[in-house]
């Protein structure tokens, strides 16, 4: 599901509660608050992880240029036709994150935006999947009612680990001639767990679609599979009736006829041979995609377990709610497709690693076989605990159980062997 249909997702199940949650509901930054700005070029990357900003210019939002609605006028860069893509804005606060189950973001932006709490990205809205800096471009232009319609965005209180937080906020600009761009942002807090059955309902979607997307690329990728082998047969056809009519003509110039023959069988095969590094490099990388579905589905059922374990923890007097809730997540988290998925089309881009694997070390258990797939994409110790819900030194005792299975050398890594391993 791209970045720009979650924030309506998000949207809608808000507004389907609204009614209920407004009456447990906090109002900790306020529209028309003060920000902290900078509009004076470019910043480092890492400029969300900054601590002091009380040399930046400060201004009641809206904030931006180019907008009647804007309280707060900002610089450019003073060239109309070249202005600086990404502007930045900080603002401290302090709450009570104990109080509160979850959190609700309304944002009114113009074009795109990138939200960081203590300088961890939360979220995005209307920019691209890719590592943001300040070059980045918005990835549609916010225009119509769209600019002045505030997006909700709700998470459940895990986002924030201390009382006193640093909100960073980029806003990136569609293209560099833009004409205007706008900031404003309320906070709400809300203190009643009904509202986690809003993220529930959310995660619950968001799977669903992503679900069918899955199944939309591996009903596209059969049906190409199919054409592209039908436009083979078809090619092999004409290619067979253009070299017997070529062959009844050399008969008769029998020695002109073979030069010609051997020359274009020659283009014929390159052509060929390069139509099918093509097929094979589109295949490869479809698979890839498949791969990185899959992985993000393993993600998202972590989600639905940290979920759960801090459902576990609230203290409700609607206990059947609750109850009702951990139930669907239980029936989400029980399902092992996710895996079946991720192993199937790895196997496919590492040409049969996972078999090969197995037959090389026979000893290793399904537990430990996973954790190698892990490390085959390139995943740390952090992030393998993480998706299997384990200490990091679970993770490093795993590997070394694997290293000593695999009889490696005390030189030798599991992570180099595994990488090496074709």
């Amino acid at each position: 599901m791209s970045q720009l249909k979650k924030p309506f997702l998000l949207l809608f199940f808000g507004l389907y509660l609204f009614p209920f949650l407004t009456k447990a509901q906090d109002i900790i930054i306020k529209n028309g608050s003060d920000w902290h700005y900078y509009d004076a070029g470019y910043l480092n990357e890492d400029w969300m992880l900054l601590n002091n900003f009380s040399d930046w210019k400060i201004g009641a939002s809206p904030i931006g240029y180019g907008d009647s609605k804007v309280t707060t006028e900002i610089g450019f860069g003073g060239n109309t036709e070249k202005k600086h893509i990404t502007k930045y804005f900080k603002k401290r606060i302090q709450l009570n994150r104990e109080k509160y189950s979850a959190y609700e973001f309304k944002i009114l932006k113009d074009d795109g935006i990138v939200l960081y709490i203590n300088g961890k990205e939360i979220f995005r809205d209307n920019m691209p999947n890719i590592a943001i800096t300040g070059k980045t471009l918005a990835t549609e232009v916010m225009s119509g009612n769209e600019e002045n319609e505030f997006s909700s965005f709700i998470f459940d209180n895990t986002i924030i680990s201390k009382n006193e937080i640093v909100i960073s906020i980029s806003v990136h600009q569609a293209y560099e001639s833009s004409s205007d761009c706008v900031l404003d942002l309320e906070l709400l807090g809300h203190d009643n767990p009904e509202i986690l059955a809003v993220l529930v309902d959310s995660k619950n979607k968001l799977n669903s679609d992503l679900l069918n997307k899955i199944e939309n690329l591996n009903s596209k990728f059969e049906y190409e599979k199919v054409v592209l082998h039908n436009d083979d047969l078809n090619g092999q056809n004409y290619n067979l009736k253009t070299t017997l009519y070529i062959i009844s003509v050399l008969v008769i110039l029998f020695t002109i006829g073979c030069i010609t023959v051997i020359s274009e069988l020659r283009k014929k095969l390159k052509k060929s041979d390069k139509w099918n590094q093509n097929i094979s490099d589109e295949i490869i990388q479809k698979e890839k995609e498949m791969i990185t579905l899959a992985t993000n589905l393993l993600h998202n059922k972590q989600y639905f377990k940290e979920i759960k374990a801090d459902l576990k923890g609230i203290k409700t007097e609607d206990a059947t709610t609750v109850k009702s809730i951990l139930k669907l997540i239980d029936t989400i988290l029980d399902r092992d497709d996710d895996w079946e998925t991720l192993k199937k089309h790895f196997n496919a881009v590492n040409s049969g690693f996972y078999e090969r694997l197995i037959r090389l070390h026979p000893s290793l258990s399904e537990t430990e076989l996973r954790h190698c797939i892990f490390i085959k994409l390139h995943l740390h110790t952090k992030e393998i605990a993480r998706i299997l819900l384990i200490d990091p030194r679970s993770v490093q005792t795993v590997r070394y159980r694997i290293k000593k299975k695999m009889n490696l050398s005390e030189e030798e890594t599991v992570r180099n062997y595994l990488l090496n391993l074709e």
